[in-house]
This record gives C-alpha cells, sequence and structure tokens, in this order.
C-alpha cells in the first residue's frame, strides 16, 4: 500500500471511529507527513524499526522539539502503524520494539492574579456602558461595535467564569446554552460532554445582552460566538481580544487566554474546591493533570506567607 492511500484510511477511522478532536488530528497528520518526506518512495510493507529509529534519531538531532512533542510524535507512529497492523496491511508493527524515554519538565501554569483578572473585567464592562450610553443619549450607536463590545465581554467572561478551553468556546453552539436553568453544554477532548453551571449572574447578564444583540445579525452560522463577517470566531480572533484587553489594563506580564483556565482552577482549589469537582469542571480524564493546580496554590499560599507574615519580622534574638 503507498504512504498517501494508508494516512487517508487512517485519519478516516480517527474522525469516524474514535472521535478526536479536529486539533489532534491535525497533529496527527503534520507528523506523518514528516514521516513521508523522510521516505518518499518507501511502500509501508517495508518499513522496518531500523527506519523508524532513524527517522527518530533525525528528529532529535535537530534539537528543536520539546520532550513532550517528540513524545507525541512518537505514539503518533505506533498509533499509525498499530492501525496498519490491525489493517492486514503490516505482519508486524516496526514500532513495537520502539522504546524512547523523555523526561518531561513539569511547568506550573501561568495565572493572572485577583487585581488583573478585576482590571481586565472591568475594562470589558467600561467598554459596554460606553456604546450603551452613547446609544442611549444618540439614540444611535455603530450596531457593529456595539456587538462586538458585547460579543468580547461575554466570550471572556464565559471562559473566565467557566475554565472552558479556548477551542471548546468557540465550538459553542446557540443551542448550547440554556438560559433557563444557567447550564452551558461543552463537547471537550475526544468529544466527551459535559455540562458547567453558571454561577454567576454578572456573566449571565453579559452572555444574554450578546444573545439579544446578535439575533439581530443575518447569519446562517449556529455558532454562539460569531466574527464580523458573521460566520464562526476562530481561536486566533479569541487570542487578538484577550490581548487587547490585557493592554488596555495595563498587564504587562504575557498570558493567553488559556491563562484563564488556569487561573479558575487555581483560584477555585486556593478557596477550598475539592480536586474531584474541578476535574470534572475541567473536563480532565486524568486527576493527575488536576493535581497541577494545588502545587500553583500552594506556591501562592507560600509566597504571600513569606511576604506578609509577621512572624517574619519578629527576631527574638535580639
Amino acid at each position: 500500500m503507498d504512504f498517501d492511500t494508508g494516512v487517508s484510511r487512517f485519519l478516516n477511522s480517527l474522525s469516524s471511529e474514535r472521535n478526536l478532536s479536529e486539533k489532534t488530528i491535525k497533529a496527527y497528520t503534520s507528523d506523518l507527513k514528516q514521516l513521508k518526506s523522510s521516505y518518499v518512495k518507501k511502500p509501508l510493507e517495508d518499513f522496518t524499526t531500523d527506519d523508524v529509529r532513524h527517522f527518530i534519531n533525525s528528529l532529535e538531532k535537530e534539537h528543536i522539539y520539546k520532550d513532550t512533542t517528540m513524545k507525541r510524535k512518537i505514539a503518533t507512529l505506533k498509533v499509525f502503524f498499530t492501525f496498519l497492523e490491525d489493517e492486514n496491511v503490516l505482519n508486524d508493527s516496526p514500532t513495537r520494539r520502539i522504546k524512547r524515554r523523555y523526561k518531561i519538565v513539569k511547568r506550573l501554569p501561568k495565572v493572572l492574579s485577583v487585581r488583573e483578572i478585576k482590571r481586565m473585567l472591568r475594562m470589558l464592562g467600561k467598554d459596554v456602558k460606553t456604546v450603551i450610553g452613547a446609544m442611549q443619549s444618540l439614540d444611535k450607536a455603530p450596531p457593529a461595535k456595539t456587538f462586538l463590545l458585547l460579543r468580547n465581554r461575554a466570550m471572556i467572561e464565559l471562559l473566565f467564569s467557566t475554565g472552558m478551553r479556548i477551542g471548546e468556546l468557540v465550538s459553542l453552539n446557540v443551542q448550547d446554552v440554556n438560559f433557563a436553568d444557567r447550564i452551558v453544554l461543552i463537547i471537550g477532548k475526544g468529544r466527551k460532554e459535559r455540562i458547567i453551571f453558571i454561577s454567576s449572574n454578572e456573566v449571565l447578564d453579559a452572555l444574554n445582552e450578546y444573545v439579544s444583540c446578535r439575533k439581530g445579525v443575518l447569519t446562517k452560522s449556529e455558532a454562539l460566538f460569531l466574527n464580523k463577517y458573521s460566520g464562526r470566531l476562530s481561536i486566533y480572533s479569541v487570542e487578538n481580544v484577550f490581548q487587547k484587553y490585557c493592554d488596555l489594563a495595563r498587564i504587562k506580564k504575557h498570558y493567553t487566554p488559556h491563562c484563564l483556565r488556569h487561573t479558575m482552577a487555581t483560584m477555585l482549589l486556593s478557596n477550598g474546591a475539592d480536586i474531584r469537582a474541578v476535574q470534572e469542571i475541567l473536563g480532565h480524564a486524568s486527576i493527575t493533570t488536576t493535581q497541577i493546580y494545588t502545587e500553583v496554590s500552594s506556591e501562592h499560599k507560600k509566597k504571600v506567607l513569606m511576604k506578609f507574615n509577621q512572624r517574619n519580622r519578629i527576631n527574638i534574638s535580639r
């Protein structure tokens, strides 16, 4: 079987049978394109363990990939060749004897401070009040500007209050929000569904105002959050909006929208939330992923004690 046919059958099986996300399939596609570029004319049946080892060694020699990326690329190869073995294209997967260990550096998630969050949310609210105030006094305002400001406030409020991923946010459809029950249906990684309760009245109001404004937009899209062309908003647009409000709020540290998820999770645990509940809210498959936030919480407590604990300033040896 030629390489392109094998990859095509493999990717089709991923999307139809395993319900993997578009992002994961894109990563698999990229990894397999790299393999193909190294063995352009080689039939899949002729791949050997030495071929795979040589390919992995060549990637390692480039010194441009993180350990996490290398681990994923090897996982892609293993899944791909195992699929070909199951499909009777290969008698034996050439990756079966491939064993590589990578030391994954544990990095603590970056979180915004309460002060930074307040500044950003106030700036979002200030923008909305300005345009609505102008509309009331002048009896008109640019509809596009009103729409975008309401949208920006609603999506950042929703990101922070629910801890959802950016990809989950842009995938939301209008019918995924139930205002009566104050819940949002989220489709997470692996197409797994979870329901998040909107606990803040201000967030619910912001979302309600945006949806009311959205009803006046001519669009065929079911997407909850629309771009200025009335299509589904992209992840990159969310990043741009977030960065804009970081600048307006004079937040000097570099954050990404995903940091809102980290911040929400850390604050929940710092305030005494049960780690299992936080795991479910975030949609983590394993609790070990959630446990990283307990370390962030502990680090913050350590800094507070070092800075503000009065016992640090009492010296009884004098």
